[in-house]
């Protein structure tokens, strides 16, 4: 049943109190509440409210709100409570009613409904944030998940999806928030030479393009790249660049998003040739100084300095931050703003196909055969090490884990955004990827990769009109906003787990200096 289309009838109960039901397409009605007493419904979830040990609660299905009575006692305990029904507007029928019209009149309570599943996610991304609670239950009201069973299934990876990337986020900040804030603080200097990513923004809507990262799949269409590598523009991971470089394929763009130093090892003894590298303002500064020479592009991220910078040059830097939390997404991302009209993925397999873990030729296979080779055949330690990776996951008969059906999800979900941009998986050894077709590489170029495409003269006249970023961004004036705002606070609070009015002071002084 559509949403949209959803009919509900009011009428009493035998106990003289309102109940629903649900009436369907053929007519027939679903009882949401029993028609004799629809109050005992307030004992069957009486004993899942635990405020004390999650201050943050996400009710599905309100109902009439019978069995979220024992809030009334205990509501005031939770920071926030977000309740959602199928139903439009259900709140307004709720409100009318003596016993459970204060689920209406609480600060702390939300109501959803009606929504579809990525308005959910996006209110839920906003209104839930995991340094201010303890924790968060979600708890369903069985008559009305019965009754929508389709509609709440998804709403729980919704939630899943946000709790997941809030929980990654936290988890970064806390591992790297400092890291962040001093490669930005380095990076700044770079901006002079480096050029905005928005200048390629609605740049290439006549070409296609293949996304590479480094799945152990792209192995099996090296050669057909290597091939026809004019006839299609390439933007990769910078984990997979070495291994298409060392077989002659030449990217026109890579992505390096990562903090931290380790993330050098994949460009050691690259010059990237013509790639045009793109940035975020807290890559590690490594990167930035190794292709300081070349034509970089600089993109903003979530990050309060960004977010700063963004609002004193609205949309003049721009982002290709896809939130997923991953250089792939970032990849996909930048494919969709570049307005490339047709884009193949490569390389995301999600998972370990024929037991193989990475593709020939990046820096985690040389490391990793380098440290076992001597003890196993490769084989052998791929083999052993898939098994204790994946605990025995599978879906869809290969072997994965947790953590890529979760980098799954996102892509998944990321991709649903972009409504009508055709992309296409050219992958036949990994999982699929949920409402993306899949087709062969011959077939793609053969469909949409018929002519030569002058590459670098394209990009060059794309360069020839742009500023560079460093002419665009005044720090002085960066500086002055941020001090007369006083945001400085949040870029701490953002940056660090503990903070300290020493560690405030240090950093202020150390921006102060950078922005002279």
């Amino acid at each position: 049943m559509n949403i949209k289309d959803i009919k509900y009838r009011i009428e009493q109960s035998a106990a003289n109190l309102p109940t629903l039901s649900i009436i369907n397409e053929s007519g027939k009605e679903f009882r949401i509440h029993s028609k004799y007493n629809p109050f005992g419904e307030a004992e069957t979830l009486k004993e899942k409210f635990n405020p004390e040990k999650y201050n943050a609660l996400i009710i599905l299905g309100a109902g009439l709100g019978y069995h979220l009575l024992p809030l009334k006692e205990i509501k005031d305990k939770y920071k926030k409570i977000i309740i959602i029904d199928a139903i439009n507007n259900i709140n307004e029928e709720i409100v009318k009613n003596p016993e459970t019209g204060f689920l209406t009149e609480s600060g702390n309570i939300i109501f959803l409904t009606g929504l579809s599943q990525n308005e959910i996610q996006a209110e839920i991304n906003n209104e839930i944030d995991f340094e201010k609670i303890n924790g968060l239950d979600v708890i369903d009201h069985p008559s009305s998940v019965r009754a929508f069973h389709e509609y709440y299934s998804e709403v729980k990876k919704s939630i899943q999806l946000v709790i997941n990337r809030k929980a990654g986020n936290l988890a970064t900040t806390k591992a790297f928030g400092k890291l962040y804030l001093k490669n930005i603080f380095k990076n700044f200097n770079a901006f002079s030479n480096m050029y905005p990513v928005s200048a390629f923004f609605r740049a290439f809507s006549r070409y296609p393009v293949l996304v590479i990262v480094s799945g152990p799949s792209i192995e099996n269409y090296i050669e057909e790249i290597k091939a026809h590598q004019n006839n299609f523009f390439i933007i990769c991971a910078e984990s997979a660049l070495s291994s298409l470089m060392h077989n002659d394929i030449f990217p026109d763009f890579f992505l390096s998003i990562d903090p931290q130093p380790f993330i050098f090892e994949h460009v050691l003894n690259l010059t990237a040739s013509n790639a045009i590298p793109i940035f975020t303002v807290s890559s590690h500064p490594f990167m930035l100084e190794k292709f300081r020479n070349s034509r970089s592009l600089i993109s903003l991220n979530t990050h309060p300095v960004s977010q700063i910078i963004d609002d004193m040059f609205p949309g003049k830097i721009g982002h290709i931050d896809s939130k997923t939390g991953t250089v792939a997404g970032d990849a996909i991302m930048a494919a969709n703003e570049f307005s490339f009209n047709t884009i193949g993925l490569v390389g995301f397999d999600f998972s370990f196909p024929q037991f193989k873990i990475y593709p020939r030729g990046t820096a985690y296979q040389k490391r990793f055969a380098n440290a076992s080779r001597r003890f196993n055949s490769i084989e052998t330690i791929n083999f052993n090490y898939v098994m204790k990776s994946s605990k025995g996951i599978k879906v869809d008969g290969k072997y994965t884990r947790k953590s890529f059906v979760q980098y799954k999800e996102s892509i998944e979900k990321l991709i649903e955004n972009f409504n009508n941009k055709r992309i296409l998986n050219i992958n036949n050894s990994g999982i699929p990827i949920k409402g993306i077709e899949h087709i062969e590489l011959k077939s793609f170029i053969a469909d949409f990769c018929v002519n030569k495409i002058l590459k670098q003269k394209i990009i060059g006249e794309v360069i020839v009109k742009s500023q560079y970023a460093g002419d665009i961004v005044s720090f002085k004036k960066l500086n002055t906003y941020i001090s007369e705002k006083n945001n400085f606070n949040e870029i701490i609070n953002a940056s660090f787990e503990n903070k300290s009015e020493n560690k405030i002071e240090l950093y202020k002084s150390l921006f102060n200096n950078l922005a002279m």
